[in-house]
This record gives structure tokens, C-alpha cells and sequence, in this order.
């Protein structure tokens, strides 16, 4: 019987596996593990160094590109809202009684430079805040004219409502005007439209793009401080700026020569500061207080022959409402009466309270309704009226279109009768 050979493993010897195929399943390749750590932080380098490049980028083409993305696509603009000032009871002008105090202080050359010195400080930041509103027409060129005879007016940036810059002032120059430009306190100077007007007291407020002015701009103006006119007394130190002399720039010093008279106008009467500063005929601007705040809106077109020569403005008080509903582009509430309280003395005379009608306006609400001069108004959209300032406060409560009842009472054959109209709210524009 032949022997059998053992079987020969092809890849070594019989019957045995070589060690090399038995445990090739376990091989690996040993890498360094600090190489591998470095390589992570130098892409975590490199993210954040990318990050920070995007980022500038970012910056860079967003700040270019913002005011022609805010002129092309505008946002909302946001309502201007004017605080209403506490109830301040105003003490009568005369000197107080300081007590009995002697000591008698001595002040010199130094005092004085002083004084000026903090004054001129208050003048200048509060400058910030006055513009010069420039009408131009399309024959001349505003640019080559004269400070004596330049169409503009003093005006005071009194709000920024998310899209415009707002400012109020006069209305005379828009006569005959095709554009009208805005001169700030830096020099510089940006075309402006007109948001909303009223000719009752001759005041409109102009509007700027705010993406029209330029940085270097913003960081030379302010938005005005408005004071309150009922806390002013006679006596007390004012400041005057804008275009009282007839040029503008300009910066005035002086006192308050008196805060206690008013002016007749539509529908109300309007609280007067009158100083000792000397004024042009046709002088705007501002009064400002030792606080910097604006106490009054100089209009030497309201004042009388005796005191013309010296500045006079309407009280800042008196005007707030009308600021805030022009700046929304609100028409302000025009009925046409002209009237005075019904005071004690009055009534003791057989006058019903309430508010006299002493004229209405031609071609205006009141004469159209048939309100009569001599009619008592005593009550007005369901408020008892007893002042014309109630019914100054009633009236700027409406909507112009809208319908207001007012009742009162005529004087008859035999005594004064009732009487009631429904009369439709207008605008002066």
C-alpha cells in the first residue's frame, strides 16, 4: 500500500499558517497624536480669522450701502409725541423778598468774564439745535445773496421721527419759492419739503431725509430742548438765536421784560415773552433759557408798534400742540372765532359765562355754521366751556372734516336765548 504525502500549505510549511497571514487583521498605522492636535487648532485659526474678515465685510458694505437702502426701502416713520409740562403755578412779577440778610457781595472784572463765559456756552450748545431756512425761487441764485436780503427765517429741529429730520419755522418764505433748503449749524445745506403748514399762525414744519445728511453733520446738530413759557418770569435771564438782528448766526443777551401778555388768534389766544433785547422788523429765531432749553419762538410780525424794535416770540407753552400735530402731518383744528373770557366783572354785567365771540373769521366754519359776533359759547363736543382756553383745548382734540356741536346763547329781545350749531372742523393750510 502506497504511503500518503501530507498536504503542503502553499505558503510555508506543512501544516502551518504563517504568522504574518494569521494576525494581518490587526495591523494599524500609529500616527502622532500632537501633529493632530496642531493641525485642529490651525483650522480653528483659520475659521475664526475667516469669520473675522466676513464680518468686517460685512460692516464695510453695510454702512456704504445703508443710506441707499434706507432711501429705497423707507421704514415706518414713528409718531412725535411732545410731553405735556406739569401744572406750575406762576408767581406774580415782582422782586422776592430775599430776607434780611446784608452781606453785600463784591464782584469784579473776573465775575463777569465768568458769567459771559457760562452763558456763551449755553448759547452755543443750544445753537446746535437752530437752522436757517432758506426759500429759494428759480430766478435768483441764493447762493451770492446778501444776509439783508435773503429769503429765509430762523428754524428750530424739533424732531426725527425715524425717516426725516423736522423743523419748525415761519412760513413767510415759501411765497413764490421752488425749493427750499435747510442751512445747518456746521454750514452745511440740504434741499427739504414741506410736511405740513398752518396759516393760522404763519408755522409749517420742513422735513430732511435723514439719509441725505452726512455723519460729520449729525455730530454738530441736536434735536431742540423745549422748556416750559409758564414758569418764565420778568426778570429773568434769556438768550435769544437764530436770525433776530436780521442776519443768521447770531446770539443775543438780555432779561424778560414781560411774560404777561397774550395775542388773539384763531380759536385761542397765544401767551407773549417780550424782552429788552433790540430786534430787526423782521426777526426769527428762538429764546432760550439759562438751562439751554427753548422757552419762545421769536415772530416780530405779532409785535405792536411800541415794542417792535425789541425781540418778542410766542411762549413755547402755547405752541406744543400745534408742534406735535404738524410733525404727524396733522392739520391743525380751525373754526374761525375770536373771543375773550367772560370774567367776573363781565358777568356781573348780565353776560352768561363762557367765551364772547368778538369776531369770525370771514369764509371760515363759524360764519358758515352762522356763529354771530356777540354769541356766548358755553359748551363745545359736550364739555362745559368757562375760558377760551378750554375751548382752545376742546377744539385741538379734533379732527379736521369732523363735526363739533357748539351750544351758547344770543342775546335777544328779550334776554339771552340758547342756541347750538354743528359746525365741520377746518384747516388753514
Amino acid at each position: 500500500m502506497d504511503e500518503q504525502k501530507p498536504l503542503e500549505n502553499k505558503q510555508g510549511e506543512p501544516g502551518e499558517k504563517t504568522e504574518k497571514s494569521e494576525y494581518s487583521f490587526m495591523q494599524e498605522t500609529i500616527k502622532d497624536e500632537n501633529s493632530r492636535g496642531k493641525k485642529c487648532r490651525k483650522d480653528l485659526l483659520r475659521m475664526a480669522g475667516l469669520g473675522v474678515v466676513f464680518g468686517v465685510c460685512a460692516c464695510i458694505s453695510f454702512s456704504a450701502l445703508r443710506p441707499w437702502l434706507d432711501e429705497k426701502f423707507p421704514g415706518d416713520s414713528q409718531e412725535v409725541v411732545i410731553p405735556e409740562e406739569k401744572e406750575e403755578e406762576k408767581s406774580d412779577e415782582t422782586t422776592a423778598d430775599t430776607g434780611n440778610d446784608s452781606t453785600v457781595q463784591t464782584l469784579g472784572i473776573d465775575s463777569y468774564r465768568e458769567l459771559q463765559k457760562a452763558m456763551n456756552s449755553v448759547a452755543s450748545e443750544a445753537a446746535k439745535s437752530v437752522v436757517e431756512v432758506i426759500g429759494i425761487s428759480g430766478e435768483q441764485d441764493w447762493t451770492e445773496e446778501s444776509y439783508d436780503n435773503k429769503n429765509s427765517v430762523s428754524g428750530l429741529i424739533i424732531a426725527d421721527n425715524g425717516q426725516e429730520l423736522l423743523i419748525y419755522g415761519k412760513t413767510s418764505i415759501l411765497r413764490d419759492t421752488k425749493e427750499i433748503h435747510i442751512r445747518f449749524a456746521d454750514g452745511t445745506t440740504k434741499q427739504a419739503s414741506v410736511k405740513k403748514k398752518d396759516e393760522s399762525l404763519g408755522f409749517a414744519i420742513y422735513a430732511v431725509a435723514k439719509s441725505s445728511i452726512a455723519q460729520s453733520t449729525w455730530q454738530q446738530i441736536s434735536i431742540a430742548t423745549l422748556g416750559s413759557s409758564g414758569s418764565v418770569q420778568k426778570g429773568d435771564a434769556a438768550v435769544v438765536l437764530g436770525k433776530p438782528f436780521g442776519y443768521a448766526g447770531a446770539v443775543g443777551f438780555g432779561t424778560i421784560a414781560s411774560s404777561r401778555n397774550e395775542l388773539d388768534g384763531d380759536d385761542g389766544s397765544y401767551p407773549l415773552l417780550c424782552t429788552d433785547i433790540g430786534a430787526a422788523e423782521d426777526g426769527t429765531g428762538v429764546i432760550i433759557n439759562l438751562s439751554g432749553e427753548v422757552v419762545g419762538i421769536i415772530d416780530q410780525g405779532i409785535s405792536g408798534n411800541s415794542s417792535k424794535e425789541l425781540v418778542t416770540g410766542y411762549g413755547i407753552s402755547g405752541l406744543k400742540s400745534e408742534i406735535e400735530l404738524l410733525s404727524n402731518g396733522q392739520a391743525v383744528p380751525y373754526i374761525g372765532i375770536r373771543g375773550l373770557d367772560v370774567t367776573a366783572e363781565i358777568e356781573a354785567q348780565g353776560i352768561p359765562e363762557g367765551v364772547y365771540v368778538r369776531t369770525v373769521e370771514t369764509d371760515s366754519p363759524a360764519m358758515a355754521a352762522g356763529i354771530q359776533s356777540g354769541d356766548i359759547i358755553t359748551e363745545a363736543a359736550g364739555k362745559k366751556i368757562t375760558s377760551l382756553s378750554a375751548y382752545q383745548s376742546v377744539l385741538r382734540d379734533q379732527k379736521s372734516g369732523s363735526k363739533i356741536r357748539l351750544k351758547g346763547q344770543r342775546q335777544g329781545s328779550g334776554g339771552y336765548v340758547d342756541i347750538s350749531f354743528d359746525v365741520t372742523v377746518g384747516s388753514k393750510e
